[in-house]
């Protein structure tokens, strides 16, 4: 259960995520279209991919593949991270600045934190696991 706790933690953080960036969060919305709008598209898009791979990392048993789904949910958090580059408004003022992006990125680094900290605490204790196992022969 405990490998599994990090994806709970990743589909709860991308799900609030799309639901912020889509509500409370939402970014500047002009006439035409703005950059920021651009760039939590893409944002959307990351968290839902987020969310996919670690639903589907809650039924994987085989551990290289649930590791390139951890590589793969760090790089989403980075791209969460980066978002404003991809397009946001010149004004610090605006939605975008103030409230969507930095969501975002406390989004990004949290999963980043929690998939890093899970990952490193399951490959210790698997290190472990089989050092014991080795004393044991």
């Amino acid at each position: 259960m405990k490998g599994k706790l990090s994806s709970v933690f990743n589909i709860v953080i991308a799900v609030f995520l799309l639901i912020a960036v889509n509500s409370f969060c939402k970014p500047c919305h002009g006439i035409m279209e703005m950059p920021c709008e651009r760039s939590t598209m893409i944002a959307c898009i990351v968290s839902a991919v987020i969310t996919a791979l670690n639903i589907a990392n809650l039924f994987i048993k085989n551990k290289s593949v649930r590791t390139g789904i951890s590589a793969l949910s760090v790089s989403g958090g980075v791209l969460l991270i980066l978002t404003p580059k991809f397009g946001k408004c010149q004004i610090a003022s605006m939605a975008c600045n103030m409230k969507t992006f930095p969501v975002l990125k406390l989004g990004g680094i949290l999963i980043i934190a929690f998939t890093v900290v899970f990952t490193i605490y399951l490959f210790i204790q698997d290190h472990l696991r089989n050092k014991s196992h080795a004393h044991t022969k």
